[in-house]
């Protein structure tokens, strides 16, 4: 009944009805905060927004701990969402996570949690009276989205499926403007691990040019927890939004495709990279360093290290350029600080022209803290200790310096393990030892490469 009522009176003010002020409080309110949500979406022009995104990782009975930082260029007109990595020519509508590799990554922050929320007739909204939230006050109100009628997918490595959405939205009682919404997954079915998933986004009036202000993310928080244990929590901000129509056009609904190219008003980009034969080893070094400072996403530049020949003639000259991303960077502390780096190369230019980098890696040449695998040593087996006798255990037999032990059976037996990383077509993945990443100017990578089609 309540409901009822509300999209009655929602109907009525839409029409410009005198509506009765007896209505249930936050009612007329509701009705004023969702209409102006819809007009900021429609009017919303072609955005261009800076998103870094810093991943935490906490494994099965351990602690909170840094994984990476990822930078993605997102284009929005609130409806869709495509991605770059930073400066990039190409946006892509794949998921943000195929520029990261691995983790857990969220998409629809821009539009889509607002159409599915506020604009779709099928929840359920509770009016919970006014609150302070950072110095405002502001109208909370409490939602359910049933899962016949969400759509929400989550996918994790061990399962996915479909959930229901509940959570809270707060608004501006002057402006309309929505503050923030949270989201919390709900009616979790058995086929996903999960124990919860958790998205909040806060928005923010943003000034994007010409004087052009709109209702945009300015930050987000996602965190997901597994019955392993295993949680995942992503910071995501959102910077540099600039209106992207005013350079150049896009369209969002191409049919076969799934990659826009921007085109400029003057100049015409080719973004058509041409393929390189097949069997060619080219060996690459990197222009600059690369330190741990950096993001996942970051564009990197190196360049052909020596002439490429093939049949008797140079089809590559020393110094071409090649161009390509940091594709991961986590860090570790278990069982030692390392770190685990994947460069991908994506293109290389011959002549002005530019070619597809689709090779296999041959090998990444010797540099202090490069390692290809990983060699974990551990130590337990018996030795008796006499009571009136200490005994001093060396330090190659257990991994604990000058341990003294009397009156007792030490255990020391010795156990290894190795980790060894799969590389894709264009991508370098290895580890490198130590607290700190500082691959040098010069780094170099053999490759060889492989035909399109197999």
């Amino acid at each position: 009944m309540k409901r009822a009522t509300f999209m009655m009176a929602a109907s009525l003010f839409a029409a410009g009805v005198a509506i009765p002020q007896d209505l249930p409080p936050g009612v007329l309110l509701l009705s004023r905060v969702k209409n102006h949500v819809k007009e900021e979406l429609q009017r919303l022009p072609n955005i261009s927004c800076l998103e870094t995104i810093q991943r935490e990782h906490q494994a099965p009975n351990g602690k909170m701990r840094p994984l990476d930082t990822v930078c993605l260029e997102v284009l929005t007109n609130g409806h869709k969402e495509l991605y770059a990595s930073p400066r990039d020519r190409k946006f892509s509508a794949r998921h943000p996570l195929s520029f990261a590799g691995s983790g857990i990554l969220g998409n629809g922050i821009f539009g889509g949690y607002l159409k599915d929320i506020l604009l779709n007739g099928n929840v359920s909204d509770e009016y919970k009276g006014e609150e302070e939230v950072g110095g405002r006050r502001l109208a909370r109100y409490d939602y359910r989205l049933p899962l016949m009628w969400s759509g929400q997918t989550i996918q994790v490595l061990e399962g996915s499926g479909t959930v229901g959405l509940r959570g809270s939205y707060w608004a501006d009682p002057q402006t309309y403007d929505l503050v923030r919404l949270e989201l919390n997954a709900d009616d979790i079915p058995p086929t996903l691990p999960i124990t919860s998933a958790v998205t909040s986004i806060n928005y923010a009036r943003t000034l994007v040019g010409n004087n052009v202000s709109v209702l945009l993310p300015d930050s987000a928080e996602f965190r997901i927890a597994k019955f392993s244990g295993e949680i995942s929590h992503n910071r995501m901000e959102f910077t540099a939004c600039r209106v992207f129509a005013a350079e150049s056009t896009i369209s969002f609904d191409a049919p076969d495709s799934t990659e826009q190219t921007p085109r400029f008003a003057v100049a015409s980009v080719d973004d058509t990279l041409r393929p390189l034969p097949a069997g060619l080893q080219i060996a690459v070094k990197l222009r600059g360093g690369i330190s741990d400072d950096m993001a996942v996403g970051t564009l990197i530049d190196g360049e052909v290290a020596s002439n490429v020949p093939a049949k008797g003639t140079v089809v590559i000259a020393a110094g071409s350029p090649v161009r390509g991303r940091i594709r991961r960077l986590e860090r570790y502390t278990d069982p030692f600080p390392y770190f685990v780096v994947a460069l991908e190369f994506t293109e290389v230019e011959l002549q002005g022209i530019r070619h597809r980098f689709y090779a296999d890696l041959v090998k990444v040449e010797p540099a202090p803290g490069v390692e290809q695998a990983l060699v974990s040593d551990s130590a337990i087996s018996t030795i008796n200790a006499p009571a009136d006798q200490p005994l001093m255990v060396p330090d190659s037999q257990v991994p604990i310096t000058g341990q003294i032990v009397t009156g007792q059976d030490l255990q020391i037996k010795r156990t290894r393990e190795m980790l060894r990383l799969h590389n894709l077509p264009g991508v370098a993945t290895f580890f490198f030892k130590g607290s700190k990443l500082n691959l040098p100017q010069g780094f170099r990578t053999v490759w060889k490469t492989r035909p399109l089609v197999p």
